[in-house]
């Protein structure tokens, strides 16, 4: 855990406590993070803004797992978005996770690129990251009937699946993964 002394020797070397979401009432310690000002400020007015303003299309977010000392960030994707297996069949993405073992500003730098390379080409090119390791979500395939087709959620067997691409659900953060290590190199 970080102490005043911590806190005090940081703030001294130019340092802010960043809320890694934005949400500055979120005092998780997954959701804090130690950045330079300057830094900080530019991620206010870059990253924040835009991560927000796409939310709705995909929600990234970012945390810092302190069982791990690892970052990652989560994309969830509201937007339908396609992948392809190795022998070229399609499958519908609800999830991307990125594991980081590098400096937080690095890992906030690949967000905004992701961000802005969705807003521009309409794609996510995770090889384009320092990500030092990926895990996608896939979505559960369920046929819906024409009437289940615009709404928000759907029960099968009950369970309840939330209904993305209607309009009337929205992700809009999808939780790290605890305890997630980097792969032994």
């Amino acid at each position: 855990m970080v102490g005043e002394d911590v806190l005090k020797d940081m703030t001294e070397k130019g340092y802010v406590v960043d809320h890694m979401n934005n949400n500055h009432a979120d005092c998780r310690i997954s959701n804090l993070e130690f950045l330079k000002k300057a830094y900080n400020t530019a991620k206010g007015q870059a990253f924040d803004v835009d991560s927000k303003a796409m939310e709705h299309h995909i929600a990234v977010n970012l945390f810092k797992d302190f069982s791990t000392g690892c970052y990652q960030m989560t994309i969830g994707c509201n937007d339908d978005i396609v992948g392809l297996t190795a022998d070229g069949k399609k499958y519908h993405i609800v999830a991307i996770l990125l594991l980081y073992e590098c400096d937080y500003s690095i890992v906030i730098n690949d967000a905004e690129n992701i961000l802005r390379m969705y807003e521009t080409e309409g794609r996510i090119d995770v090889s384009k990251t320092y990500a030092c390791d990926i895990k996608i979500r896939k979505a559960v395939d369920i046929q819906l009937t024409e009437e289940k087709k615009n709404g928000a959620v759907v029960i099968r067997d009950g369970v309840p699946y939330l209904i993305l691409g209607t309009g009337k659900a929205f992700l809009n953060s999808v939780h790290y993964q605890e305890g997630w290590m980097p792969p032994k190199k």
